[in-house]
């Protein structure tokens, strides 16, 4: 038995008379919210997709209207030579739909319910009745993993990828230009590039995953660069002045106010690496970390026993 098909108005929110461009207005705002590529849920995202999908096509969404479904392997065929109430199947209440609707299909070489039906010469259903004809059908799509530098990513780069697909004599070569900006887990999608459509349907698409290699000092919040930066003990309590570096390449000096903690968060805006989705670039966010130094000089000794007699606080709440 088919699983049930989601309710595809709810999913893109509109309602069930809904014209195309409400339809349209309302998947181009809920997939730039929910794209993985602008850090959203890849599943809800599959799911705003095929909703539209079937919702903009005239075809598919008279089927789904009419059946619950756009697969056209998900209705019925036959009903295994019971008797068929004519009236109740087409005219009547609850009923699959009118015979115009049936009629034009049949003229349409679609058969009454997306089966292709035949009348051979005038002597009723054909031998094909309930059966599913040779349609085209589209290439399975393809997924291959790219792996850049952190870098790359950042400033964006192209690169030459050669990919096998299966049922295809030769390889293929493609220059990828990964975008500036590019996030790990992020998708570039190729149309056509996948592997090839049977009885004459399209090849699917090609997806390239981007895969970010680590770096040694900064990492990646969506548009955000994060970095953590030592200080010293003195440095922390009293205030201090400190470069850091940027990924952009460029060196930013960095006030850290008297009296620092350790894990104290600053940000300098717009230093972080390009949005995809949008104009400018995120934030640098450098954690600050006190470091605690596991051995000391006779002369830091007596400078820290001198503060630790002048300091008559205490830090415990007890």
């Amino acid at each position: 038995m088919p699983g049930v098909t989601p309710d595809y108005y709810s999913i893109l929110g509109v309602s069930r008379d809904a014209d195309e461009k409400t339809i349209k207005k309302a998947f181009r705002k809920l997939a730039r919210e929910h794209h993985p590529d602008a850090g959203g849920d890849e599943a809800k995202f599959k799911e705003i997709n095929e909703a539209y999908e079937v919702l903009s096509d005239e075809k598919k969404r008279k089927l789904y209207d009419q059946y619950g479904t756009a697969n056209e392997n998900q209705i019925p065929g036959g009903w295994g030579g019971q008797a068929i109430n004519m009236e109740d199947l087409f005219g009547g209440a609850g009923g699959f739909g009118s015979w115009s609707d049936i009629l034009e299909s049949i003229r349409n070489g679609e058969g009454a319910f997306g089966s292709n039906w035949e009348i051979n010469n005038g002597q009723g259903w054909g031998s094909n009745f309930g059966q599913r004809g040779n349609r085209p059908r589209k290439g399975q799509d393809m997924n291959v993993t790219l792996t850049v530098s952190f870098d790359e990513a950042f400033k964006g780069v192209e690169k030459r990828v050669t990919v096998r697909v299966p049922g295809k004599k030769e390889s293929e070569t493609l220059d990828i230009k990964v975008p500036a900006g590019a996030m790990d887990g992020g998708r570039l999608r190729y149309r056509g590039k996948g592997r090839p459509g049977t009885n004459g349907g399209a090849a699917g698409d090609l997806l390239i995953t981007t895969k970010i290699e680590p770096h040694q000092y900064f990492s990646r919040e969506k548009a955000n660069v994060l970095i953590t930066v030592p200080v010293t003990i003195a440095e922390a309590a009293l205030g201090a002045s400190i470069i850091v570096p940027a990924p952009d390449g460029s060196k930013v000096r960095v006030k850290v106010p008297a009296g620092t903690q350790s894990g104290k968060v600053l940000t300098i805006k717009g230093k972080g690496a390009p949005r995809i989705k949008g104009e400018g670039n995120g934030d640098l966010k450098i954690t600050v970390k006190v470091i605690i130094p596991k051995s000391l000089n006779d002369k830091q000794k007596q400078a820290l026993e001198a503060y630790k007699e002048a300091d008559e606080r205490s830090v415990r709440p007890w």
